[in-house]
């Protein structure tokens, strides 16, 4: 389903046949992380966790090292490949544990990273995902369910996007965002 379209960029949506023990598997076999991240020169904690699978690679202060992605993300890898038709080097992977995990407005815009094409899974529990045009300010939200595959073709270079906190009970979520690292 398409979500949005213009001349160079598209918000796809697919949705995937992924089993609940998929998530709860890749929840417990994931060493995970809560950084400190440097925003607008302060630092703070991560709001959720996260643990990176690919080439070398760094955002907002935080570096990741190399490290090979694990057998139990292969899968996903070739679904989100498949349906984006993109070839994916690198996974970044976001454990929201409940509503008040978050992610702030940002684009996925290093200068390492193929932007052309991204692919993110959800796993878990429903969230709200917005986007924000940054000149236009027109803003699309998104709710993404288990095994929903976003993708986004070229949308980073004017768009921005959040997953906001919510006082809402919620159980954990799990997103995979897959990538391209170019050397």
């Amino acid at each position: 389903m398409i979500l949005y379209q213009n001349d160079t960029e598209v918000l796809q949506l697919f949705n995937l046949h992924v089993s609940q023990e998929d998530f709860e598997r890749i929840v417990s076999q994931i060493h995970w992380h809560r950084n400190n991240i440097t925003v607008y020169g302060k630092e703070y904690q991560e709001p959720r966790l996260t643990a990176w699978f690919g080439p070398p690679y760094r955002y907002s202060s935080i570096q990741w090292p190399g490290l090979e992605m694990p057998e139990c993300l292969f899968g996903l890898k070739k679904m989100a490949e498949e349906n984006s038709g993109f070839a994916f080097n690198s996974v970044l992977l976001n454990y929201y544990r409940n509503g008040a995990d978050s992610m702030g407005w940002h684009s996925d815009n290093e200068r390492e990273m193929n932007q052309s094409c991204i692919a993110s899974i959800s796993l878990g529990e429903s969230r709200k995902m917005k986007f924000k045009h940054k000149v236009t300010k027109e803003t699309i939200d998104v709710v993404l369910r288990h095994g929903d595959l976003l993708v986004m073709h070229d949308f980073q270079k004017h768009w921005q996007h959040s997953i906001p906190k919510t006082t809402r009970p919620l159980g954990p979520r799990l997103n995979l965002t897959f990538r391209e690292i170019i050397f």
